[in-house]
């Protein structure tokens, strides 16, 4: 296996070890998110445009050996990602402690004007923020289009292959979608920041998860369980994350990794 994958199955043989024998209920892939039903709960993450996936899960397949597919491909990832965040949720319903609400990324990550923050993936209104408290954004993402907004915005950009030539800063602020691309080991294991933010619509992972992988704090989702049926609905037809959020079907949260 590899390092995600590892970290995947070390998260559920420790913090998550209750659902250890979970299986999959159901899951899939629409034009923007994929999805993953265990115990009910629904977890979900980006989806990437790929070439048809080597491994396919089934209905009642382990977790653990969805876990045990990610890196093989963008697909097989997004599944695996989807199914943590179902997990992850179930955690929360049991109990699991996180802070809800919009959070003040600036004060969270302990910014000032003059500091620099790494982007890796593009996330507007978070660098919009930045950029309104004179925090020096440097943008790493693949996405030549978001590259041009950034810019626009007065905003270093790269592209995401580019960010082995980058030093370190004073935070970094990843969307979990980076953790599809091995790439991102780079992020977390080789950049000095104090910190290092895993935030977006595939950063539903539990925080002992999230350490492992280098981060220091995680910003996730949540869907109540009267909304989850409709939430699968949506985005089975399509929907996305940003659509899913001004629908009030979904909560914000944060937590430290720990």
């Amino acid at each position: 296996m590899n390092a995600l994958s590892n970290a995947l199955i070390a998260t559920l043989r420790s913090p998550l070890n209750s659902f250890s024998s979970s299986k999959l209920e159901d899951f899939g892939v629409s034009s923007k998110l994929a999805y993953a039903i265990v115990e009910g709960s629904v977890g979900f993450a980006y989806a990437p445009e790929a070439e048809a996936p080597s491994y396919i899960p089934s209905r009642n397949e382990y977790v653990r050996n969805v876990f045990k597919a990610a890196w093989k491909g963008p697909i097989e990832t997004s599944l695996a990602m989807a199914t943590l965040s179902a997990l992850t949720q179930l955690w929360i319903d049991r109990g699991g402690e996180v802070e809800f609400g919009n959070k003040d990324l600036i004060a969270i990550l302990g910014l000032k004007e003059g500091d620099k923050a790494i982007m890796v993936g593009y996330m507007r209104n978070v660098m919009m923020e930045l950029v309104r408290n004179k925090i020096k954004v440097v943008l790493y993402e693949d996405n030549h289009k978001f590259r041009c907004e950034a810019k626009e915005m007065g905003v270093e950009a790269y592209p995401g292959s580019y960010i082995i030539l980058e030093e370190g800063g004073d935070a970094i602020i990843a969307t979990g979608s980076s953790l599809l691309d091995p790439r991102s080991l780079i992020i977390f294991e080789k950049l000095d920041a104090k910190e290092k933010l895993l935030i977006g619509p595939t950063a539903t992972v539990h925080p002992y998860f999230a350490k492992l992988m280098g981060a220091t704090a995680v910003g996730g989702s949540y869907v109540k369980p009267e909304n989850r049926e409709k939430v699968l609905n949506l985005i089975k037809v399509g929907y996305g994350y940003k659509k899913l959020v001004k629908m009030g079907l979904i909560e914000k949260w944060f937590a430290r990794a720990s």
